[in-house]
């Protein structure tokens, strides 16, 4: 990418905060390199160095999400009182004219329209005006023009595929903040890999927001796979959320013959009881999902890693029908279980229902966190002593961190590891496993207790 000349943003110092899903990951990646391509400088939040523009990649898939962005905006301009400060994405998208205001944000872009973002900024440089530019992505089927030549913030390469979804779940806001299902022109996919590949992504996930509908003319998601498996240069290669009705014995097959595909994959099941996901309008049952479930360990092996999300508390939800959903959730052996408790989104059918008390979900969630706590522990003693190859992320204290395989985080010292490592691949046998975290030898749990990296959040 060409830096272009005259740009208001040349030796512009800028932070990117990216907040919710993968798809977000891909996008904040995307921005930073269009904003580095006009001569701006990335720098990190927390090192020192003030940023002159503020980049904060929203989201609003929960109450709680909304209020976090929300929080995160209006501390940005504490910190920061003399930067342009840009949110865009799914709160973005909605925002009203009074949030906009008192989150003190300059420049707020929706959904489909990130790839202006550079564009934005030069205008702001120009005039100072408070700028708001957001289209009805109901109506639109338009891919975002972002593109990526290397990563920049993470270590992993995330790449967007698709995005938008066309199915209405009870509870979900997202088709409303997104749009439309609309998947990448494959070749562009492909390029994309081959560029990140080339400047040194050892892995790469590709994401969306209904990932297993991708169809770019004749190429499903199972022959983008084996065409990516083919291309050469990476080292690994991962799915992103799947939703389990996407899950064919094609796209199984195609994971299972790719010679860098890591054995993971992330199925919400929402909920285990089959009256809860017929009223959130999930399209499949709770024996459905065993199915899927079993299919995937035939093919992928008993050890594959599966996670879930976990909805508790959904409107209706009986003390039985919130035991079905627990034991359900047992019996599969997720290793990983985000719980969620139920929030009314504006908009979706589940808004206009009777919630529960906020005393019986938080009680619930509690339960489902013990209940996920120790299937991520019993999973993650499967891996102690055992082989495991490592991408290391981050180094804090003498202690590096990644993720093995099969996408479970681990912390380990290698010999020099107060060098830069990161983007480095280790094999090493975990010592043990605390809860779902394997620990290398001589690390000790404490260590990791206040650990942060880039990582953390998947």
């Amino acid at each position: 990418m060409n830096t272009r000349v005259n740009s208001r943003l040349a030796g512009k110092k800028f932070s990117v905060t990216i907040l919710g899903c993968r798809v977000n990951h891909y996008e904040a990646e995307a921005i930073a390199s269009a904003l580095e391509a006009r001569g701006a400088v990335l720098v990190r939040e927390g090192e020192g160095t003030p940023p002159d523009i503020a980049v904060i990649v929203t989201c609003s898939v929960t109450a709680s999400a909304d209020a976090k962005t929300r929080k995160t905006i209006r501390r940005t301009r504490r910190l920061h009182p003399d930067a342009a400060i840009a949110a865009c994405g799914c709160w973005a998208q909605t925002a009203s004219s009074g949030d906009i205001s008192s989150s003190g944000a300059d420049i707020v872009i929706g959904n489909r329209l990130k790839g202006h973002m550079a564009d934005e900024l030069e205008n702001w440089y120009a005039s100072r005006a408070v700028a708001e530019r957001r289209i009805d992505v109901a109506k639109s089927r338009d891919w975002d023009p972002l593109s990526l030549d290397r990563t920049r913030i993470l270590t992993r390469a995330f790449i967007k595929v698709q995005d938008g979804c066309d199915r209405r779940c009870a509870y979900c806001a997202v088709p409303f903040l997104r749009g439309g299902a609309v998947s990448r022109d494959s070749r562009e996919v492909l390029e994309e890999i081959g560029r990140v590949a080339a400047n040194g992504a050892k892995e790469v996930i590709l994401t969306g927001v209904q990932l297993g509908g991708y169809q770019s003319g004749e190429v499903s998601l199972a022959r983008l796979v084996s065409e990516i498996s083919h291309l050469g240069g990476l080292r690994r290669l991962r799915l992103g959320s799947l939703e389990p009705f996407a899950v064919t014995g094609e796209l199984l097959r195609a994971c299972r013959d790719s010679e860098i595909f890591c054995p993971h994959l992330h199925l919400p099941i929402q909920s285990g009881d089959d009256e809860t996901l017929r009223a959130m309008r999930r399209g499949y049952g709770a024996s459905d999902f065993e199915r899927v479930a079993e299919l995937a360990r035939a093919c992928l092996g008993d050890r594959a890693h599966i996670s879930t999300d976990l909805i508790v508390g959904f409107p209706g939800e009986t003390d039985k029908m919130f035991e079905n959903s627990l034991r359900t959730v047992e019996r599969l052996r997720f290793g990983k279980v985000h719980v969620f408790p139920y929030s009314p989104r504006a908009g979706t059918d589940a808004a206009r229902l009777e919630s529960l008390p906020a005393g019986t979900v938080k009680g619930r969630a509690a339960r489902a966190l013990e209940l996920a706590d120790r299937l991520a522990a019993e999973y993650a003693s499967l891996f102690v002593a055992k082989d495991c190859g490592v991408l290391a992320e981050n180094v804090n204290g003498g202690v590096a961190a990644g993720w093995n395989e099969h996408y479970l985080r681990v912390y380990f010292r290698t010999p020099g590891v107060g060098k830069c490592v990161k983007g480095n691949e280790f094999t090493l046998k975990p010592k043990i496993s605390v809860g779902g975290i394997l620990l290398g030898e001589g690390v000790k749990p404490e260590e990791i207790a206040v650990y942060r990296d880039e990582g953390a959040s998947g």
